[in-house]
């Protein structure tokens, strides 16, 4: 409804998780939206409410990506210069840069998907995915079997889980308070000092 109205163009935010940490809010908000006579106000206050937590955590959000990337871009860099590769900073349009550039929005990869995404071979891939791997950006996933499934950038999928969490349990504060459900609390090693406020101990 917000993006057929113009009020969102480029994103969704993400409302839902607010009310799954506050269920009460959201059926007392529908039972006013229902009642009669109709107590709109009651919901749009509630649903306005709702809203601007969810767009705050997610400006959080969006800061701490831009954070980790320029992290993430110096650890590459330290990584190569370490093992000797030339040029340490990748050359534009490398597919290890692209793959890099593309964790805020694909954090989860596997060899075909990435293929398909950035145009490129397999067996370019395959490599920019396993200096990541070594470089300590991007973890392997494997199956009960030991089998390579994807590869994961974890420090991303940590700060997004910290958002879905504070989200749930509302001004983002998880350092106090502890959500009923949602994504468990990530390994601190995975991010780091970026949240460190927010992490509960």
């Amino acid at each position: 409804m917000l993006r057929r109205s113009d009020a969102l163009r480029n994103i969704l935010v993400p409302i839902s998780t607010v009310f799954a940490g506050d269920s009460n809010a959201y059926i007392s908000g529908l039972g006013a939206f229902r009642s009669k006579p109709q107590r709109l106000d009651d919901w749009i206050v509630g649903f306005s409410a709702a809203a601007v937590q969810a767009a705050e955590n997610a400006i959080q959000l969006y800061g701490d990506i831009e954070r980790l990337q320029q992290e993430t871009m110096r650890t590459l860099i330290d990584f190569r210069t370490t093992r000797g590769i030339s040029p340490a900073a990748p050359r534009k349009g490398a597919v290890v840069l692209r793959i890099v550039d593309d964790l805020a929005s694909n954090p989860v990869l596997t060899v075909t998907t990435a293929a398909v995404r950035h145009e490129v071979s397999i067996a370019a891939v395959h490599k920019a995915l396993t200096e990541l791997a070594d470089a300590g950006i991007l973890g392997r996933s494997t199956d009960h079997k030991g089998k390579l499934v994807c590869w994961t950038a974890d420090r991303h999928l940590a700060l997004v889980a910290l958002t879905e969490r504070g989200n749930r349990v509302g001004a983002g504060d998880i350092e106090n308070r502890r959500p009923r459900s949602g994504p468990p609390v990530p390994d601190a090693e995975h991010v780091g000092v970026l949240r460190r406020k927010n992490r509960e101990q």
